[in-house]
């Protein structure tokens, strides 16, 4: 299916899935001096994992795999059409 945009037909943008599963493990790592927080997180769909040592980072990687900002416009469209 394509869109007509002025006279010029464009490829249907793709829509990202709009359910995401994913698997986060945290664990404590202790040492003589101190004791550090870390962590994985793992796309189910894409199969894409990563590990962390703060959330930053984790957060980072949820945008990245599941298009936060793409998700947002579809809904401002949406409240736009009603």
């Amino acid at each position: 299916m394509s869109i007509e945009i002025t006279g010029e037909s464009m490829p249907k943008p793709k829509r990202s899935n709009p359910t995401n599963t994913y698997v986060v493990r945290v664990w404590r790592e202790w040492s003589i001096k101190e004791s550090l927080w870390r962590g994985s997180i793992e796309h189910l769909e894409s199969k894409q994992r990563t590990g962390f040592k703060d959330f930053d980072k984790m957060l980072a990687f949820l945008q990245s795999t599941c298009n936060f900002i793409e998700l947002e416009e579809t809904v401002e469209e949406k409240n736009k059409e009603k």
